[in-house]
This record gives C-alpha cells, structure tokens and sequence, in this order.
C-alpha cells in the first residue's frame, strides 16, 4: 500500500477526521481520498442581465481588486484563475489594458467568449506573461493536485515580482467548520478537492513564491455560511436553496420552500452577528480572502 504523502508539507502523518477527507497533521490540509465523482460547475445563471447585475457580493470582490491594485498601469494584465460565468472578468474589465479568464466548464465557456465577449483561455499553458495582478475566487479548491501545482507553476514564471494575487477559499481550519462539520455550508463533496487552512494555504504559495501580505474579513462569504449552516443543521439538508437557486441542481419541495421562508428572516441577523466572531480573528473565519505578493527574491 502507498503511503499517504501530503503535497503540500511532506508529512505523512494524517489524522482520521470523519470521510470523505484526510487531514494533514503538518499543515491542516485536507485531501479528498477519493476524486471520482467530481464534474463541472456553474455557480451563476448564464444570461447577460445577471452577468450586469452587482450583487452585495460582487461589490466585496471589486472592493478587494481595486484595495490591492489600487490603480493598474494603462499596459497592465488582468487573469481570473476559474472565471466561471465571466461575470466577475466582465464586471472589472475595463480597469485592464488585458483581462484574461481561465476557465474549462464547456458552458461558461461557450457563454463568457460568444455572449460577454471575454477573452477566456482553456489551456493554462497559454497564459501569458507580465501577468500584472491574478484572482482565484473559490477555484483553488477544484483543481486535481497536478492541475493546482501546474497553474501555480505557470504564474510564478508569469508574473513579476511585486505582482499581486488576490485568493479566496473556504477555511478547514475556521469555527464554521468546527461547529457544523458536514453541515459546513462550504462543505461541497465531490467538488471540493481540497480544504486549505491559512497554514497550508501560505505553504503551498511559498513554494512558487508568493507571500500572504494581508488577509481581510471575508464579510459575505461568512455571514452566508453561518446563516446556511444554520439552515442546514435545523432542515436536516445541504445548501438545499443555494443549490436550487445557483446550480440549478435541485427539485423544489414544497416542505423545504416554507421552512427556509421561516427560518431565513431570523438566521440572517443571527449570521451577521456570529459573523463578528470571524472579523475579530481572520485565522478562524469561514473563507480565508487574501493577498499574495510575487517574491523580489
């Protein structure tokens, strides 16, 4: 039998959590044991109203683009690590004098080049260089190890020192995850082959030289994933209205429809308070959302 070996520390040393994950004793990752299963995604509806419409959620991550990249140089290059839908590229275009997506799923594909008109690439091995500023925006946690490893290698030729990579992912290591486990709203088996914590999330960067200078509160991401642990600890599902509502991948229940009615107007208050919790210490909140910066040495 092989051993088991974490990619990202080295340590063989794992420790026995509940499955579908092993946890890292080194560094606090989590593995998927077993990537069967895994297949494309599409968070948001294909259409070019939705694509147009700034939700509280898209204002968060334009406010983190222009927060580490302040003002891009008029020959400044822009690419989305997992653009999807292409809304967040075609929401922060103009800012670039290039902005670029990468991107696989056939349909956002197909949506984001010939309705937003995006340029979008397939093949991270078309990547080019003097890459002035990339955004992951929970895709890290998608890639196979050898696809992960791939990107993070092309962008480490790709772009200069000083160049600024913005990531976003769900915490193995926060309070949500602590208190709910399965329940964890971010919880998202088969899809999710990874858990970063912030531990192995800089250790992993470290490798292709990129430096966390600062992590901020992930306010939308973490008052969502209160709320919808919530949710999911008291009906007894997972993210059963996010999955209808975004992914499309749901039957309605008429049962369902009126708890969440119920339940919603008091859990979104009790979601931004606990939400608080997550402000005061950033190494526990739901998603860890920061900023890395190429290495001068």
């Amino acid at each position: 039998m092989t051993e088991q070996v974490c990619f990202i520390c080295g340590s063989t040393a794992f420790d026995a959590i509940p499955p579908p994950y092993l946890r890292c004793r080194g560094c606090g990752h989590e593995t998927l044991t077993d990537e069967q299963g895994q297949g494309y995604i599409v968070n948001d509806p294909l259409n070019e109203r939705d694509a147009k419409r700034r939700t509280r959620l898209d204002r968060f991550k334009q406010k983190v683009l222009q927060r580490f990249d302040p003002d891009p140089s008029q020959v400044a290059q822009w690419i989305d690590i997992g653009s999807a839908s292409g809304k967040y590229l075609y929401q922060n275009r103009e800012r670039y004098r290039r902005a670029l997506g990468l991107e696989i799923t056939p349909e956002a594909l197909a949506f984001s080049r010939n309705v937003l008109g995006l340029e979008v690439l397939e093949d991270v091995a078309l990547v080019p260089v003097n890459i002035h500023v990339a955004t992951a925006w929970h895709s890290l946690e998608h890639f196979p190890v050898n696809a992960l490893e791939n990107v993070l290698e092309k962008l480490a030729v790709c772009m200069q020192p000083g160049a600024r990579f913005i990531v976003s992912v769900p915490n193995a290591a926060s309070r949500q995850y602590r208190w709910f486990g399965s329940a964890f709203a971010f919880f998202d088996v088969p899809n999710h082959l990874h858990q970063f914590s912030t531990r192995s999330l800089d250790s992993l960067l470290a490798r292709f030289g990129f430096r966390r200078i600062e992590t901020v509160p992930s306010w939308p991401y973490n008052t969502f994933g209160y709320t919808q642990g919530l949710l999911n600890v008291l009906t007894g599902t997972h993210n059963y209205l996010y999955y209808r509502i975004k992914r499309k991948s749901l039957h309605s229940s008429l049962w369902l429809d009126l708890a969440h009615a119920i339940l919603l107007p008091i859990l979104v208050p009790i979601g931004w308070g606990l939400s608080v919790l997550d402000a005061l210490n950033l190494e526990s909140q739901g998603v860890i959302t920061a900023c890395y910066e190429k290495s001068r040495s």
